[in-house]
């Protein structure tokens, strides 16, 4: 290959700046580059505008369409009366037992102005075996006592007498219910 020979190629500097080696200036024309992008950068701005202009718009008929808050609503942030939610299940029922234990087994005042006190279970008991349970002042009713049956309870289809010569007297029995005739 001679020097003359097109495919050969000569990496010297002069072979680097000829003119015939470029760029074409006719394919890409600057300047409409940029006024697109100009163009473009002005359409987002106007469009984020809008939208937010729109935002705006619905964000007022939201806020007109808000129900009324009642003048009984606690203001924001202030927690409302109790119980609240337990954090720590296992001190509060020690501390409930505890409650409950010293008012079974102590003595206290349940109406002071009345009179009314409590006592320890143990003790009532004994004070109830001693004096016996108290009974009702005045006759008892009819129906009243082991020999009336339960009120409301089903009887099995069976009468209950209400004094014992009741149940001593035989049930009445039911008449018989004339044959169907299938005929008819």
């Amino acid at each position: 290959m001679t020097s003359t020979d097109p495919r050969r190629h000569d990496h010297g500097s002069a072979r680097l700046n000829k003119p015939e080696v470029g760029h074409e200036e006719s394919d890409i024309d600057v300047g409409t580059i940029l006024k697109f992008a100009a163009g473009l950068a002005v359409t987002v701005c106007v469009c984020a505008i809008i939208v937010w202009a729109v935002f705006r718009v619905l964000d007022r008929q939201a806020a007109g369409r808000d129900p009324q808050i009642s003048p009984f609503a606690r203001p924001a942030g202030q927690l409302p009366a109790g119980p609240h939610l337990e954090t720590n299940e296992r001190a509060a029922l020690a501390k409930f037992r505890a409650e409950e234990t010293k008012a079974l087994d102590g003595y206290g005042w349940i109406n002071q102005p009345g009179g009314v006190t409590h006592i320890p279970v143990d003790e009532a008991k004994k004070l109830l075996v001693q004096r016996g349970v108290p009974a009702r002042q005045g006759a008892g009713d009819a129906l009243e006592g082991t020999h009336a049956f339960a009120m409301g309870e089903a009887s099995g289809g069976r009468t209950i007498a209400a004094t014992p010569e009741a149940a001593a007297a035989p049930a009445p029995v039911a008449p018989a219910a004339p044959p169907v005739d299938p005929g008819k």
